[in-house]
């Protein structure tokens, strides 16, 4: 169910066999989507958020697969779903959901993980608020 790059290396979590991923759910044609684009373009920023990143967009019919495949940074995960929206009760694009899912399973726009958090955010500011909060919150 791949769609493109697997690329991200696991990113350490506080669970032993587990890895933590930043499921972005965007599309290329919101305006509130932009500054989220641009922050996945930078490497650093990347590298920042602590987890490795899928972008989930909705699926192929409804959704300009050749401008995603270019917005979506090397390093970084695509999949086309909406039944993944779905599954994690996404209503808004702009919203993210931060999952812990067992290193040697299967990614968690298969097979929905344990969800840390999830949220609709206005600001790249505000998303990385939230992913220090999520983390403290499931380290217990």
């Amino acid at each position: 169910m791949a769609d493109a790059s697997d690329g991200a290396a696991e990113a350490g979590t506080a669970e032993t066999g587990t890895t933590e991923t930043l499921l972005a759910f965007l599309t290329t044609s919101c305006a509130e989507c932009q500054p989220f684009w641009e922050m996945l373009a930078g490497a650093k920023i990347r590298d920042d958020l602590g987890a490795q990143v899928a972008v989930v967009t909705p699926s192929r019919s409804m959704e300009d697969e050749r401008l995603a495949r270019r917005l979506v940074p090397d390093g970084a995960h695509l999949h086309m779903g909406s039944e993944t929206w779905f599954e994690y009760g996404i209503g808004r694009a702009a919203s993210f959901a931060l999952v812990r899912s067992p290193s040697n399973g299967p990614p968690p726009w298969e097979e929905v993980g344990k969800v840390l958090g999830t949220a609709n955010v206005e600001t790249p500011e505000e998303l990385i608020r939230l992913l220090r909060a999520w983390r403290a919150a499931g380290a217990v």
